[in-house]
């Protein structure tokens, strides 16, 4: 007696498309981290900022680009996954726009005073894997 089995094709899971290098940036004593999350026109990403003194230090909440000018030159990264104490989105990148600027870390879901910008560094190609990047982003959400 012979037995024939079949290979029955299971659909695979569509892998989450990620950049290829995690970047991180200096500002005054902040650490951030920054991964493109979608396609690179989705203007998604994944952000983790370390050294502030509140519960959001160390996590990653996932950010869309939102621009403020029809040429995108002054913009805000926001996140649903935090709110301000009034409500609003919590944006932890900005970029004011005009001839001086640069992009503006906003750590606290209060914003600083005009002399308390701190403006972030070079960016820099880190040796982070993105798939961890991202896996601890989804458990630190509960997905899998």
């Amino acid at each position: 007696m012979s037995l024939v089995f079949a290979a029955v094709a299971m659909p695979q899971a569509k892998a989450e498309e990620v950049g290829k290098y995690v970047y991180a940036y200096d500002a005054d004593t902040y650490r951030v981290l920054t991964l493109r999350y979608g396609p690179q026109d989705g203007n998604q990403m994944l952000v983790k900022i370390s050294g502030i003194d509140n519960d959001q230090d160390g996590r990653i909440y996932l950010h869309t680009k939102k621009c403020d000018t029809s040429k995108c030159d002054a913009y805000k990264w926001v996140t649903t996954e935090v709110h301000k104490p009034d409500g609003h989105q919590w944006f932890t990148i900005y970029n004011p726009g005009g001839w001086s600027s640069g992009d503006i870390l906003q750590p606290y879901l209060v914003e600083p005073s005009a002399s308390g910008k701190v403006y972030l560094r070079e960016k820099v190609q880190t040796n982070l894997d993105p798939e961890f990047f991202l896996a601890n982003y989804k458990r630190q959400q509960g997905k899998k």
